[in-house]
């Protein structure tokens, strides 16, 4: 049994044949389909991230710059965003982005230094959510994921036929 980032053998083979394709295809047809790959795709998966987002931080982190950035193969876009936060984190940190999607082993995790002459204790994790396996995009790509997938092969198999009877 695979992960839902891992396809099957059989799905594997689909795509290198979707994807080799859209190679053939002529210029103005492909760029036909990244255009209805963004125009379709990009409101559903900014809607599904913002459900799975249930924290005022995932929506922050997670949800904002959530797009699709069309191509052979199209690529689902979360946590891009360069704005920085009040505190100064920026959501398109990798570190940062991944802390939120996977959570931290330990959120009691103390870390001590000196301030102004003064040793302080913090808990520099206590902020994050307990170690997942993914919360918010790997959901969303989960329930996404499949319909892209189909919508793309089919608008490929669509654009050649139109291609072949021209």
């Amino acid at each position: 049994m695979g992960s839902i980032l891992q396809p099957s053998a059989a799905s594997s083979e689909t795509f290198r044949a979707a994807a080799l394709a859209l190679k053939l295809l002529p210029r103005e047809a492909r760029n036909e389909i990244n255009r209805m790959t963004r125009a379709e795709m990009n409101p559903e998966w900014r809607k599904i991230i913002g459900e799975k987002a249930t924290s005022k931080m995932d929506r922050l982190v997670l949800a904002k710059g959530a797009r699709v950035a069309p191509g052979n193969p199209t690529v689902l876009i979360a946590a891009s965003s360069k704005r920085p936060l009040s505190d100064g984190l920026v959501p398109d940190d990798r570190d940062i982005a991944a802390a939120f999607e996977f959570g931290t082993p330990d959120r009691n995790k103390k870390e001590t230094y000196t301030r102004k002459g003064s040793t302080v204790t913090r808990r520099t994790e206590r902020q994050l959510p307990w170690r997942t396996n993914g919360r918010v995009v790997y959901a969303a790509f989960a329930e996404i994921g499949p319909r892209l997938a189909s919508m793309w092969i089919q608008t490929i198999v669509r654009k050649i036929m139109e291609a072949h009877e021209k």
